[in-house]
């Protein structure tokens, strides 16, 4: 990166630093305020987070049902950084929690609260990370040499590759899996946010974010939407403020709809149409340290929006 782009990404989020966050709709709520920055997962009405342990430098799991006080889940801290944690279903219906630690693949039954390794999926030698769960089938990332894998397997069926790059995350839904990737662009930086069909192996571009001058654009995780069918993501824009929105993708139609959303996000799930999105923050829209307080002021937490109204442009 140039010296010239590090100084007006610098700018930028010093500029950001001095305008108080907005509210992306009218009706948001505080969840949880953090101590660390942290990323969020949801299915239906169950929320799930991680919360630092300053002393230990280690995180718990925390979890909230239907907007409820947080609870820890029971299951080993993480260390590290916070629970690369997602939440889905497996073939019955029930609510499955997967995250890795040690670089291994996790499945935690939330209402049991039974954890197992998902040994068919974990490799011995390989790292793996940012899984996703949707009727028992698991996709994650694998870094192999210089590249990362987007594979999907089950818990015993080995995984097979889906796609290979530079792949930030991805998010798994019954028949579809939307994931990010960096891509090699004529601009200072692009993220392509693509669609592929499981059955069909057809993958196209759905969504591009890119940075420039000034801008530092980037997507978040997008989140499983069950009906009407499709995905759900953030894309915010540090710099001159313009662009940050909550993004919906319906498959049927490929339709693109946008509601206002904030530049601070790090992280974004759906919960259902009651609570809205539920969506984690920091100072400077990363999760550096020391990015959670400034002139008394904590800016790490999540936040339900409530109810979002879709119709913005672009």
């Amino acid at each position: 990166m140039s010296s010239t782009r590090t100084s007006l990404i610098a700018a930028a989020l010093a500029a950001v630093a001095l305008v108080p966050s907005s509210a992306a709709q009218g009706a948001t709520t505080t969840l949880s305020a953090e101590q660390s920055a942290t990323r969020v997962a949801a299915w239906e009405s169950t929320i799930m987070w991680s919360r630092l342990d300053p002393a230990s430098g280690r995180y718990a799991l925390m979890l909230s049902v239907d907007g409820a006080s947080p609870t820890v889940v029971d299951v080993p801290e993480r260390a590290g950084g916070p629970f690369d944690v997602d939440l889905g279903t497996n073939r019955f219906g029930s609510t499955i929690a997967v995250y890795t630690r040690h670089g291994d693949i996790y499945r935690l039954n939330v209402g049991a609260g039974t954890e197992t390794k998902v040994a068919k999926l974990s490799s011995p030698k390989l790292v793996e990370r940012d899984p996703t769960i949707q009727r028992d089938q698991i996709a994650f990332i694998r870094r192999n040499g210089r590249s990362d894998e987007l594979r999907i397997g089950n818990t015993t069926k080995s995984s097979r590759l889906l796609a290979r790059g530079t792949i930030l995350h991805a998010e798994l839904g019954d028949h579809h899996i939307a994931y990010v990737r960096e891509a090699p662009s004529k601009y200072e930086g692009e993220q392509q946010m693509h669609v592929r069909n499981l059955t069909t192996r057809a993958d196209r571009v759905v969504y591009v974010a890119r940075s420039g001058g000034a801008n530092f654009a980037n997507i978040t995780r997008a989140s499983y939407v069950a009906k009407p069918e499709g995905f759900l993501w953030a894309r915010t824009n540090i710099g001159s403020g313009r662009g940050n929105r909550i993004v919906r993708y319906t498959l049927r139609g490929s339709k693109l709809d946008y509601a206002m959303g904030e530049s601070r996000y790090i992280s974004t799930a759906w919960a259902n149409a009651r609570l809205g999105a539920v969506t984690t923050s920091t100072l400077a829209a990363n999760e550096t340290p020391d990015t959670c307080v400034d002139s008394g002021s904590n800016y790490c937490g999540v936040m339900l929006t409530g109810p979002l109204t879709f119709g913005l442009q672009p």
